[in-house]
């Protein structure tokens, strides 16, 4: 049995961070397994009002790996027509014996399900359910999302960041590199459902590789670094060092 969550968790920030770890502790207190399925998208991109993800599902899955036992995705093409009723009887209360969601949770399709209805199932089917209360900053504003994805898209990484806990990582994939007697430029692409600063230039280090360059984003994507050795089709996670420049 578990102590089942559920959410986009786009980012993995720290209201989420504060959520798990609430998970991890009933799971430890009751002496059950925690899981958390991960909606691949957010409702909102269905209906086209959607701005972007601030990560890939591959990584906000190996994210939530660490803090829980099981994580499994919900593509939300596959759930988006199930009914309220049916969404909870065969995904939610599955093995599920605690159910902890936040309280703007909805559910089913075109999202109907609220949590007036969440607590009548649950209490039908004998679940404990718990709703978490949102996580403030220190200027007492929820943090959220949406509100780290308006940050990166202006650019601003650093106050992104702190919303995050950890660092912003852009996803990038090479597609070809230009060189020019020692300087480099990689001409990168970016899936166009994640976020990113709308323009600038930044100063950028790769995660693992650790080449250092200056990122470009003015239509295109550009690393220009030194004598770069990339062939087309590397995955690039960077990271940004400062500010804009």
């Amino acid at each position: 049995m578990y102590v089942t969550t559920i959410g986009v968790f786009d980012g993995v920030h720290l209201g989420h961070k504060a959520l798990l770890k609430e998970v991890n502790r009933l799971a430890q207190e009751r002496n059950l397994r925690s899981r958390a399925f991960v909606v691949s998208h957010p409702f909102e991109h269905l209906t086209g009002n959607f701005d972007g993800l601030i990560m890939s599902h591959e990584r906000r899955i190996l994210l939530l790996s660490q803090y829980l036992d099981e994580v499994e995705l919900l593509d939300l093409r596959c759930i988006k027509d199930m009914t309220a009723n049916d969404f909870f009887e065969r995904i939610l209360a599955k093995d599920t014996a605690v159910l902890v969601v936040g309280r703007d949770f909805k559910f089913g399709r075109n999202a109907l399900g609220d949590l007036s209805l969440l607590e009548k199932l649950c209490e039908d089917r004998k679940i404990t359910l718990r709703t978490f209360p949102d996580v403030l900053d220190e200027n007492k504003e929820r943090i959220s999302s949406s509100r780290i994805r308006n940050m990166i898209r202006d650019g601003r990484i650093e106050q992104a960041e702190r919303l995050l806990g950890h660092e912003y990582l852009l996803e990038a994939v090479v597609l070809n590199v230009s060189s020019f007697n020692s300087r480099s430029v990689a001409l990168l692409h970016t899936a166009k459902e994640l976020v990113k600063p709308q323009s600038g230039a930044f100063q950028i280090e790769e995660q693992s590789l650790k080449i250092r360059g200056t990122l470009i984003l003015n239509g295109e994507t550009k690393l220009v670094s030194q004598d770069l050795r990339l062939a087309p089709g590397t995955y690039l996670y960077l990271r940004f060092m400062e500010g804009r420049l």
